[in-house]
């Protein structure tokens, strides 16, 4: 390793709030992964965020606090990362993060989104330059403020020979469609693994349905599923974003829970791959290949399902070297290297409009 700083870091904690996810990158010609590390929030904790935002309440003094210990946890998972990995703090340059977003309201006259875990506090603990808010950045460039992935992902993925779909399925599905190296585009398309996870942790009292083996079982109940198809999320115009405030289990009907899970669950992963599918031709993007990443890719039924829709191989972005579970953490690392680096990034506007910025904030640590 040469004695300059070429190590970013990148943490986030995505939509489904399972997790506090730990990237190490090393960014020279190239972006390589020299270490990911994942943290689990405890339960407590998950619980006080899913309440947050399904009920869309919280008094200052709990935010004030959650705030906090939020940051606190950022620090552990970042600290316990650069240990694990054995990397030389005076290598890095800079640590970016991504707090756990409890409000995305970008439809009001007064567009934001909002993370929780203070920064201030993540810098103060690590003692490294910590960079963060780049989603009211984005917002305030024009942008939805998510999803935030789609250069990072053209970075990566981009082949002057084929037009390739990147599909993130976290908590929220995105994808970003990939022309070649000067052309890409993305946008939210609907629930992800929002709704399959938590129907599997209020009724079944367990995380997820691994490998989706319940929801392999079941029917789909169609008219469950043409329902939830005309949600006015599906109206609203390309590029946009949502979050857990729209898709929860608010939206199921009463007589629909009332069904098997096994046929709940079915409904509720064709729904996720039916989104993904009405969004891409909506758009009208053809593409050679189509790659998943994010911890929905660990669902073989989705898989299964998504490939069956859209009458295409599915693959894996592990199939190109990079973990299906790393690359939004390497995203936020990649955009830390741009920011401290006063690199502009491109802030989607429309179809093919675009405005230029700097994203992110820079905490200095202290000398």
């Amino acid at each position: 390793m040469s004695s300059n700083k070429n190590i970013y870091i990148g943490a986030m904690s995505g939509t489904s709030h399972d997790a506090i996810d730990v990237s190490i990158l090393k960014i020279e010609k190239d972006i390589t992964l020299d270490f990911f590390h994942s943290k689990r929030i405890p339960n407590s904790l998950r619980t006080r965020i899913k309440n947050i935002i399904e009920q869309d309440s919280v008094t200052l003094v709990e935010l004030g606090q959650l705030n906090k210990k939020i940051g606190y946890l950022f620090a552990q998972a970042i600290n316990e990362s650069i240990v694990k990995a054995k990397i030389n703090r005076n290598k890095i340059k800079c640590v970016a993060i991504s707090g756990q977003t409890i409000r995305h309201d970008v439809a009001s006259a007064n567009p934001f989104s909002m993370q929780i875990g203070d920064p201030n506090v993540v810098c103060n603990e690590i003692g490294l330059t910590t960079i963060s808010d780049f989603r009211n950045m984005h917002i305030s460039l024009g942008g939805e403020g998510a999803p935030l992935v789609p250069e990072f992902h053209n970075e990566l993925f981009h082949s002057s020979r084929k037009s390739k779909i990147i599909l993130n399925i976290g908590g929220i599905a995105n994808y970003s469609y990939i022309k070649n190296k000067n052309h890409f585009w993305g946008s939210d398309v609907g629930p992800g693994n929002a709704l399959i996870d938590a129907y599997c942790q209020k009724y079944l009292d367990r995380p997820f349905d691994r490998d989706g083996k319940i929801a392999s079982k079941g029917k789909v109940i169609s008219r469950e599923l043409r329902r939830l198809l005309l949600h006015k999320f599906f109206k609203q115009k390309f590029p946009k974003s949502t979050g857990k405030e729209l898709f929860n289990l608010n939206i199921l009907s009463k007589q629909f829970l009332k069904e098997s899970p096994e046929n709940i669950l079915a409904t509720l992963v064709e729904f996720t791959a039916m989104s993904v599918d009405k969004s891409i031709k909506a758009n009208n993007h053809t593409f050679d290949e189509f790659i998943v990443c994010g911890g929905g890719g660990k669902n073989k039924f989705l898989i299964k399902r998504l490939a069956a829709i859209l009458n295409n191989e599915v693959v894996l972005s592990n199939a190109y070297g990079h973990d299906i579970q790393a690359i939004e953490s390497m995203a936020f690392a990649w955009m830390g290297y741009k920011r401290i680096n006063n690199q502009v990034m491109k802030v989607q506007l429309g179809k093919n409009k675009f405005n230029k910025g700097l994203l992110g904030s820079i905490i200095q640590a202290k000398p």
